[in-house]
C-alpha cells in the first residue's frame, strides 16, 4: 500500500465523520503533490521538444503525445514507489474527495475560486471517462496547467480555457456520466452550484435537466448515501471503509480483537512467519519515518507520528504474543 493510499484513507475516514475542513487539508496536499508531478513533465515539454526534434511541428506534436506517460510513470514510481495506472486511480478518488470536501465546507469553499472548482470538475470528468487502464495525460495537461515551486509542488493549477468552454465540457461530460457508475460526480457538481448560489446560472439549469426532476431531493442532504454508492463500488472503497468503520480501542479491546485489527493494520494474512511480521513492520513503519514526510505540511506530520504510534503498538504486541 502507497503513501498515497494511506493517506487518501484517512482523509476518507475524516470525511464518513463530516471533519471535512480536516480532510480538506489531506486530499489538498495530495492533490498539489500529484499536480506538480504533472506540472514538472508540463514544464518540461518546451525544452524536450526543442532539444530533440527542433521547431517542426509533426515531431512536436508526437512528442507532447507520446511523451507525458513515461515521463510521469518515471517520476510516480521514484517518488512514491507506485506506477502510473494505480497512481491515476487513487487521484481520481483524492479529486472526488477534494471536490466532496469543497461542495460540503463552506469555509473551504470562499477560499476557492469556482472557475478553479469547475475546472477540476472537468479533469475529473476527464479521467473517469477514460478507460481505467488506457487513461492519457494529453487531455488532462490541455485542459490545465500546474504553476510548481522549487520543490516540485504545485502552487497553483490554472484553465486553460475561458470559462464558458469548461462549462460547455462539463455539460457535455455530465451527458455521458448520466446513466453510468459515475453520475455521483453529476449530484456532486449540482451540490456545489447550490451552495454557491449559482441556481439560475445556465449550467445549473442544465444540469438539472440532465439529472432529472428529482435532483432537488439532494438539496438538503449533502451526505445523501445512494449518490455515492456507485462511486463506492466502483474503486472499492466500500471494502475499505467497511473494516474502518468501527472505532477500536487497545485498552477495551479482547485479545482476539487486537489479533485481526493489528493484523489488518501491518498487512497480514493467513499464518506467518516472525521474520515474515517484522519485515512488515519494518517495511510500514519506514513508510513514516520523519524523514519520509518532512516536505509535508504541520497536519499531515501530525498524522503521520499518529499512524507510526498505532504500527509500534501493533507490533509490541505482536512481539509480546509471539515472543517475536
Amino acid at each position: 500500500m502507497s503513501t498515497i493510499e494511506k493517506m487518501r484513507e484517512v482523509a476518507d475516514l475524516l470525511v464518513s465523520q463530516r471533519k471535512f475542513n480536516e480532510a480538506y487539508t489531506i486530499y489538498d496536499e495530495l492533490f498539489r503533490q500529484i499536480w506538480g508531478i504533472f506540472g514538472t513533465v508540463q514544464c518540461s515539454f518546451p525544452d524536450y521538444s526543442n532539444s530533440s526534434v527542433g521547431t517542426r511541428f509533426s515531431f512536436d506534436h508526437m512528442i507532447r503525445k507520446q511523451y507525458p506517460e513515461p515521463a510521469v510513470n518515471a517520476l510516480f514510481l521514484r517518488m512514491f514507489n507506485i506506477n502510473l495506472s494505480l497512481a491515476l486511480s487513487e487521484f481520481v478518488r483524492i479529486m472526488y474527495g477534494h471536490l466532496q470536501c469543497i461542495s460540503s465546507s463552506s469555509q473551504v469553499r470562499r477560499e476557492i475560486s469556482p472557475d478553479i472548482v469547475l475546472n477540476e470538475f472537468a479533469v475529473l470528468y476527464t479521467f473517469v471517462l477514460q478507460p481505467v487502464q488506457q487513461r492519457k495525460l494529453a487531455p488532462i495537461f490541455s485542459l490545465s496547467t500546474a504553476i510548481v515551486d522549487r520543490s516540485n509542488r504545485a502552487r497553483r493549477i490554472t484553465s486553460n480555457y475561458p470559462r464558458s468552454t469548461v462549462e460547455k465540457l462539463l455539460v457535455e461530460n455530465a451527458q455521458k456520466c448520466k446513466t453510468n457508475e459515475w453520475k455521483a460526480i453529476n449530484h456532486l457538481l449540482f451540490d456545489y452550484l447550490l451552495n454557491t448560489g449559482e441556481r439560475k446560472s445556465e449550467l445549473f439549469r442544465k444540469l438539472t435537466s440532465i439529472i432529472g426532476p428529482f435532483s432537488y431531493r439532494f438539496q438538503h442532504s449533502p451526505y445523501h448515501s445512494d449518490r455515492y454508492k456507485q462511486y463506492e463500488r466502483s474503486e472499492r472503497y466500500k471494502q475499505q471503509t467497511a473494516s474502518s468503520s468501527r472505532t477500536f480501542y487497545s485498552t477495551t479491546a479482547t485479545e482476539e480483537e487486537k489479533n485481526v485489527y493489528y493484523g489488518q493494520l501491518i498487512g497480514l494474512k493467513g499464518k506467518v512467519t516472525k521474520e515474515q511480521v517484522r519485515s512488515k513492520y519494518i517495511g510500514l513503519i519506514s513508510l513514516y519515518h520523519p524523514d519520509r514526510v518532512q516536505h509535508l505540511g504541520p497536519e499531515l506530520k501530525e498524522l503521520a507520528e499518529i499512524k507510526s504510534k498505532e504500527i509500534n503498538a501493533a507490533y509490541d504486541w505482536f512481539k509480546s504474543k509471539y515472543h517475536i
